[in-house]
């Protein structure tokens, strides 16, 4: 069996700095750190992940906390699956592996992060949603155990750290690009009305509205089991002869496009659509969905990387990290000044 003296003797260094390469030590140099780890590949070591988690008190797993899955389309929405191919990369780069909560209710949440952190199957958390009084939040704060949240927080809390973009913004920026295209009467549609990304998205809108002195809509839910919902939409589309349309995800949009059809609209020939996720699904059908690329790769490294720096004591500032966007110009917006 290969050790870690045989490694330090290939790559040429102490066995104490091949196991401060193990542990990504930021006192080791990047070059020694690439050539401990090509000794260890010439040689096929495999750390015995026993031993290190005796020595530090670790386990190298990071549970990830999915949102409570109430919907059916929630199960279905990229976006989760997106960001835990991005989380479990960099998890792998770091060394620690993945574990995941997923439930129906956040109570039923609550209590698989505590059993998960008992069992020692986790070192910390990363949760993908925000939501007023979360229990698994509250849990995790009070026992002092290493969580970050990719979301907003719902309130304040200078003791968390937190990996979002700024909806706020986005939904200001939807509502400009719109109007710049000759659309002035604009309609913003979710699929969920508490959710803290909705509710920051049609904050946006109602500022940019009232900055270009537009005319506001409230928020419209589009409830395929709820016919009301859907005749509310198609009522507000005729009588307020609206051109535009902001949807709150990628999946929601291919959704109202092909309930749109049935009464004979037509995106973008009648109705432009503005989404965001930069899903698979916005070029999955014509029209491809203008759309924003909210990064959800570096949503999830980044959040992966700051959990990592609370469990291993490295000096973190409590914050909210905000990660870039960008538009996706495609089919779904017609210029009416063409």
């Amino acid at each position: 069996m290969v050790t870690i003296k045989d490694v330090a003797k290939r790559a040429g260094v102490n066995a104490s700095t091949v196991s401060r390469v193990l542990k990504d030590s930021s006192a080791i140099s990047q070059i020694t750190k690439e050539r401990v780890r090509q000794a260890m590949d010439d040689l096929g070591y495999v750390p015995n992940r026993a031993a290190q988690m005796l020595a530090s008190g670790l386990t190298q797993c990071v549970g990830v906390v999915l949102p409570p899955l109430t919907t059916p389309d929630r199960v279905s929405e990229p976006f989760f699956m997106e960001i835990l191919t991005a989380i479990n990369d960099q998890a792998k780069q770091q060394g620690f592996t993945v574990s995941i909560a997923t439930s129906n209710s956040v109570e039923d949440l609550a209590e698989q992060v505590k059993l998960m952190y008992r069992q020692k199957r986790a070192d910390g958390f990363l949760i993908l949603y925000s939501e007023k009084d979360d229990p698994v939040q509250h849990y995790l704060s009070s026992h002092n155990i290493p969580f970050v949240v990719v979301g907003t927080p719902i309130e304040a809390d200078p003791n968390l750290i937190s990996i979002d973009n700024d909806n706020q913004l986005m939904g200001e920026e939807a509502v400009k690009h719109l109007q710049r295209k000759g659309h002035k009467k604009l309609l913003f549609v979710t699929d969920d009305l508490t959710s803290r990304v909705c509710l920051d998205r049609y904050r946006g809108y109602q500022q940019a509205i009232e900055q270009l002195d537009l005319p506001v809509q409230p928020i419209l839910l589009f409830d395929r089991k709820d016919p009301a919902t859907l005749d509310l939409l198609i009522e507000t589309i005729q009588r307020e002869k609206i051109t535009g349309l902001i949807v709150i995800g990628d999946l929601l949009s291919i959704r109202v496009i092909q309930f749109l059809s049935f009464y004979g609209l037509r995106v973008p020939d009648d109705l432009s659509l503005i989404s965001f996720n930069n899903s698979i699904f916005s070029k999955m059908l014509h029209p491809y969905l203008t759309t924003f690329d909210i990064n959800v790769a570096q949503l999830g490294q980044t959040s992966l990387i700051r959990l990592l720096d609370i469990i291993e004591d490295r000096q973190q500032p409590s914050t909210e990290v905000i990660v870039p966007f960008n538009l996706k110009e495609r089919e779904s917006v017609r210029d009416l000044y063409r």
